[in-house]
């Protein structure tokens, strides 16, 4: 990369673009966002975790999403009934604060945005239209990219000559990706996540997100100011009997299942039913000749940890500092980073569904006659807890010590068939 960066295209005005075009607007860089406008409809990423909150201080829009969210001092789990795991952040807290926010994704979304005009942003309410310039990599990755003349007419001289740097930060869209047909991992999930918002929804734990195990999958209650949002994850194939629609399908779950009917059999839904696929799909390198992805665009794991706006605006202020520096070495750090702490995620979310999470969280409560039982227990009482507060993914010794636990540690169970805690 040769000179200083001075301007940037961000495409895309979620979390990780608008975190990205403030950060670097606030540093003088020349940068202009493309939104397409804000759906009125809920987003999944309506629950954040703690590790996000220095984020917002840094954004300085703390106090404001304070001011409209549910403050959300832990997370509650419904394993089997009558048997509930809890976690308090502020018990278990290393350098990440106590406590989070179950936020309204409109108004999030729209606090952030307004953050970019005021460091400086210019904000286009256009759609971006791009268009490869070959390189020599038939995979893609050593193609640019480039607005079209049309898209650079749009913005009325700002972008008079093309953007030094482009950023591709339009979420599942996956615009450069799909241009220049990056390679891509998916997961060994096919899950399906139908939910919507409701009212006369109980919550057991005042602020918790709740995350109740099902006959099939699992689903999530977050509450949020009036409302609570409902969601149910599970395997297609499993919805096929339930209608054919995605309203018929959620109400159809919400009374058949007998956890769900206890919690959201006579709700009152207030939003159409939203059906989100394509789980636990990353591209396989995230930076290019000019350009770089963000956010989901890069990678989205799984709403089962409440990761996915932490990982797009953490990912966000990296991929600023890199473009900041202004050297290629910058931006391989920012892509290994980003690479590493998705992965980490892909592996919480293994633990997850095959149970192993459960039966460590369970260690906590447990005698152990063994050394190694006593060994691991105070680990997972404070440090397997850090996944939902957003650190036990993103540092090294919190990654390993994770994978040790859930390699090492279940042999100390007295009944060491983790699985019985499987999700189907």
């Amino acid at each position: 990369m040769a000179g200083r960066i001075q301007s940037v295209a961000v495409i895309g005005d979620g979390p990780a673009g608008s975190t990205l075009a403030a950060l670097l607007a606030k540093r003088g860089i020349r940068v202009g966002l493309f939104s397409r406008g804000r759906p009125k409809l809920p987003l999944i990423g309506e629950s954040t975790v703690p590790a996000l909150i220095p984020i917002l201080r840094e954004l300085g829009v703390e106090d404001e999403v304070a001011s409209y969210s549910v403050f959300k001092p832990g997370a509650t789990f419904t394993v089997h009934p009558g048997e509930r795991l809890v976690i308090d952040f502020d018990e278990v807290r290393g350098r990440a604060p106590g406590y989070a926010y179950n936020v309204l994704r409109d108004r999030f979304d729209a606090t952030l945005l307004d953050v970019c005009a005021k460091n400086g942003t210019q904000i286009f309410e256009t759609t971006a239209r791009l268009k490869r310039v070959p390189g020599n990599d038939v995979r893609g990755e050593g193609s640019r990219v480039r607005l079209t003349r049309a898209t650079l007419a749009e913005t009325d001289g700002f972008f008079a000559t093309p953007p030094d740097f482009i950023v591709d930060a339009s979420g599942r869209s996956r615009m450069i990706p799909r241009i220049l047909g990056l390679p891509e991992r998916t997961g060994n999930r096919r899950d399906t996540a139908l939910f919507a918002h409701c009212r006369g929804v109980p919550i057991d734990n005042e602020g918790h997100v709740h995350t109740d195990r099902l006959e099939r999958g699992w689903s999530w209650r977050i509450p949020l100011v009036d409302r609570v949002s409902i969601g149910v994850v599970i395997d297609p194939t499993a919805l096929q009997a339930l209608g054919d629609h995605a309203d018929e399908q959620f109400d159809a779950i919400c009374q058949s299942d007998p956890q769900l009917a206890k919690t959201a059999g006579c709700a009152e839904r207030i939003t159409p039913v939203l059906k989100f696929t394509n789980y636990q799909l990353t591209v396989r390198r995230g930076i290019g000749p000019g350009w770089a992805l963000v956010g989901d665009c890069l990678g989205f794991i799984d709403p089962v940890f409440s990761s996915g706006v932490f990982l797009a605006m953490d990912g966000a202020k990296r991929l600023a500092e890199a473009l900041l520096e202004g050297s290629s070495s910058a931006l391989e750090r920012y892509d290994r980073r980003q690479r590493r702490h998705i992965e980490a995620w892909h592996q919480a979310v293994g633990y997850f569904y095959d149970g192993r999470f459960f039966a460590m969280l369970r260690l906590r409560n447990q005698p152990h006659d063994n050394w190694i039982g006593r060994l691991v227990s105070p680990h997972a009482a404070t440090h397997l807890p850090r996944v939902f507060t957003g650190e036990s993914t993103a540092r090294f010794y919190e990654r390993n010590l994770l994978a040790a636990m859930m390699k090492y540690g279940l042999g100390s169970l007295e009944d060491p068939n983790w699985a019985r805690w499987q999700i189907a």
